[in-house]
């Protein structure tokens, strides 16, 4: 099966390691590249390597639609979705202007994600582009600083053993911050809970 090769544009290496991880979890899909840097993106586009870009509005010291815009003038025309955690009605304008598939907010799910990467290029350009609607995080109870360092390496792929020693802690005490993370979460797996997190504190990435 061909893979849909997409390209992740976010300043925070946080979040693109998660999405990385859960979108190379789709049979059809493989996040070939994530940077937080503009220029560092154009180039993958230059050599092919993206049949898709995400894109965030807020990109630190650069903005997506700056992105956008050179990659248009240096011939891409593939299909970009802006993935940020919101945008003016002005900068979305711009964005319209430039091609711009569509509008998800980061607090969308991963299904969410994939199912609009895979209409986006397999579809002509829509008359009117997208703009997913916001979820609630109310369920989801708020995460300490020893959770989210847990999870951090829980995303980085590490073992219960391996982040024992990188937190100077136990394995029973890692094993019981999961299980907090678990309760507050409802997740039941890794995986569900790297998307839970994902979806409801991506502003804490």
């Amino acid at each position: 099966m061909k893979k849909t090769r997409v390209l992740l544009i976010d300043d925070h290496i946080m979040f693109r390691q998660g999405v990385a991880a859960l979108l190379n979890a789709e049979p059809d899909l493989e996040l070939r590249r994530h940077t937080g840097s503009v220029e560092d993106a154009l180039q993958v586009i230059a050599v092919g390597q993206a049949d898709l870009v995400l894109v965030d509005a807020d990109l630190g010291q650069d903005r997506g639609i700056d992105f956008l815009e050179q990659a248009r003038q240096r011939g891409y025309d593939g299909p970009v979705l802006l993935l940020t955690a919101g945008v003016s009605e002005a900068e979305q304008v711009l964005y319209e202007r430039q091609g711009i598939r569509g509008i998800l907010l980061k607090d969308a799910s991963i299904d969410m994600l994939a199912t609009r990467i895979r209409e986006a290029v397999g579809a002509p350009p829509p008359e009117t582009v997208f703009v997913s609607p916001s979820s609630s995080a109310d369920s989801v109870k708020p995460l300490t600083a020893r959770e989210f360092k847990v999870l951090h390496l829980v995303i980085e792929g590490l073992t219960n053993k391996e982040i024992a020693a990188e937190t100077e802690s136990t394995e029973a005490a890692v094993k019981g911050t999961l299980q907090q993370l678990f309760h507050k979460t409802g997740a039941r797996t890794r995986s569900q809970l790297v998307r839970v997190v994902l979806e409801h504190h991506h502003d804490q990435l």
